[in-house]
């Protein structure tokens, strides 16, 4: 258990935790950096070059705090881990802590984990664990599970013929424990296509994009939606969320930019063409019109 903060501690990290940020000032005080940046955030000092928490970003982590892994809402915001529990301790957010594991789950895991004909959704169901706890224990208890020369049994080749059509091979190859490039090659040989027609859009998911496009990572959104990133990025133009392309410009806009461009006052011009300061600017120079506007300043 860490020793509580002394006052000269509390001043030094005062001083110098605006400036210096968190490992500078526990290596000083012979702390950890997490300890320090939580201290911190209760008392309100902020390191000077680290990014602010938008609204967004909190409403985020208030949503999905407890129903999520860190590292997937750390990949999400772009923010470290530490960085993600320090905030939520600061917003009193509490998450849900999966039970440790017994010497007997261990023993069970490495009696089936390595063995291929045990599917990853049938240790799942016996463990009663989330099948990225079981490759996470897997990990941490150096187990490994072959991934080449695999032989396919009955069992997951039926699993494959009654999935394919509504799980991505990514999603089929997680579940079986396998490769993205065996499962692909598998239904291949099976002679299996993919579906031709992906699922309709409901008013939900429509919503859902237009509530929060451009204010969530777009493959946050595909995530949640159970969609791949390039049917977000199709629907967002019919959906009028997406900024598009601009419209080109035509030969009567060229004829005005030449007549009046240095003639008339910049914002004027910009309103006359009903375009931004940007482009205006941009075609200028295109069309070799800014000396002119100087001359004409001067």
């Amino acid at each position: 258990m860490l020793n509580k903060w002394s006052e000269e501690e509390i001043k030094i990290l005062k001083k110098l935790y605006n400036k210096k940020g968190a490992k500078p000032v526990a290596k000083l005080l012979g702390r950890n950096p997490d300890n320090v940046m939580a201290k911190a955030a209760k008392l309100g000092i902020r390191f000077s070059k680290m990014r602010p928490w938008e609204k967004w970003e909190d409403n985020y982590l208030v949503r999905h705090y407890a129903d999520r892994k860190n590292s997937s809402i750390s990949h999400t915001l772009r923010r470290s881990i530490p960085s993600i529990m320090n905030r939520a301790k600061f917003l009193n957010l509490s998450a849900a802590k999966s039970p440790s594991w017994t010497e007997e789950e261990k023993k069970i895991l490495r009696e089936l984990y390595s063995d291929r004909k045990n599917a990853l959704e049938s240790i799942s169901e016996k463990l009663n664990r989330s099948k990225y706890a079981i490759l996470l224990q897997a990990q941490v208890l150096g187990i490994s599970r072959p991934r080449h020369d695999h032989e396919w049994t009955e069992k997951e080749i039926d699993y494959l013929k009654q999935n394919y059509q509504t799980k991505s091979y990514r999603e089929i190859a997680s579940e079986l424990g396998l490769t993205h490039s065996a499962v692909s090659h598998q239904a291949n040989r099976q002679g299996l296509k993919l579906r031709d027609k992906g699922k309709s859009w409901t008013k939900e998911d429509q919503d859902f994009i237009i509530l929060n496009y451009k204010k969530i990572p777009t493959k946050e959104i595909a995530r949640q939606l159970g969609r791949s990133i390039n049917s977000i990025i199709t629907i967002v133009g019919p959906l009028g969320v997406s900024a598009g392309r601009s419209r080109s410009w035509t030969e009567e806009e060229f004829q005005i930019m030449r007549e009046n461009y240095g003639r008339i006052p910049l914002q004027e011009l910009v309103g006359k063409i009903n375009r931004s300061t940007q482009a205006v600017s941009a075609v200028a120079i295109k069309l070799g019109l800014t000396k002119k506007r100087k001359n004409s300043n001067t």
